[in-house]
């Protein structure tokens, strides 16, 4: 997953591009929240040019609390909000951890349907008002974009992919819960093997920003991830994970996948065995 764009794009960047008036550039606000109406706050206040779009719109269930779109489902959105096939988009959220909560797992999602060029707004929301920066409330209507979604599954691990590793060994398991969920009182355990690594200690809260890639580099070693090697994230069910997913390749690594699933399907399908205490 080579790219030939930013992956990380801050505020200023984004600022200057859309000031240059820079050809294929769109903006999609992607918050979401089990706990309000982020569609309502994106009709109030939002980056200049941005469209909403809702990707947590999927068939959920009680292995997939938060499942994800179909390709049509996702097509249509993709298409609904103007993103054409040679599009570079920008996205941005309102949501927690400097709006990483939802920027990762929506990023991840397109990139999984083929999106190719998919940058994350450091900071997101949050930032780009600190910065004193314009907000619009009025509504684009973009025209129908042309893009096609096509399925990367080598992006994406099932459960028996996982199952399969605690024999072979193909790739390290990194968990990303919290660590109180990982293991001790609180937590119902853990695949067997994998490493522990919250995504919130990749974010800068003080600075409200993600971490320089020196300091995530150094925190993927400290960790014990070796990022020249497969690595699979997982958390409750697929959205912390995504963000350090996307942080394991800014830092350079080349197979990164996430296990959708993570520890909501594993405690219900996983034998006793297979959950290590």
């Amino acid at each position: 997953m080579s790219a030939d764009y930013p992956l990380l794009v801050s505020c200023d960047w984004l600022k200057e591009q859309q000031a240059g008036g820079v050809r294929n550039l769109l903006v999609v606000d992607v918050s979401w929240s089990s706990t309000k109406n982020c569609q309502a706050e994106y009709e109030q206040a939002h980056i200049p040019g941005a469209v909403y779009m809702n990707v947590m719109d999927g068939q959920h269930n009680e292995y997939f609390p938060r499942n994800i779109p179909t390709s049509d489902q996702l097509e249509e959105k993709l298409q609904q909000a103007g993103i054409d096939h040679d599009s570079h988009v920008v996205i941005y959220s309102n949501s927690d951890n400097a709006g990483f909560f939802m920027s990762g797992r929506a990023w991840w999602t397109f990139k999984l349907y083929g999106v190719d060029k998919v940058s994350i707004l450091d900071g997101g929301f949050e930032q780009w008002k600190k910065n004193g920066y314009e907000l619009k409330s009025d509504i684009p209507i973009p025209k129908r974009g042309n893009i096609k979604v096509k399925r990367h599954d080598n992006l994406y691990r099932t459960f028996e992919d996982v199952q399969e590793n605690l024999k072979s060994n193909n790739f390290q398991v990194c968990d990303t819960r919290p660590a109180t969920k990982f293991s001790g009182p609180e937590s119902d355990g853990h695949i067997p093997g994998a490493i522990n690594l919250p995504m919130t200690k990749l974010v800068d809260m003080e600075k409200g920003t993600l971490l320089p890639v020196s300091q995530l580099k150094k925190l993927f070693l400290e960790t014990g991830l070796d990022l020249t090697k497969p690595v699979t994230v997982h958390c409750f069910s697929g959205m912390s994970s995504c963000t350090v997913a996307f942080a394991a390749i800014l830092c350079g690594s080349k197979n990164v996948s996430v296990y959708h699933g993570g520890a909501t399907e594993w405690g219900k399908r996983a034998s006793h065995d297979q959950i290590q205490k």
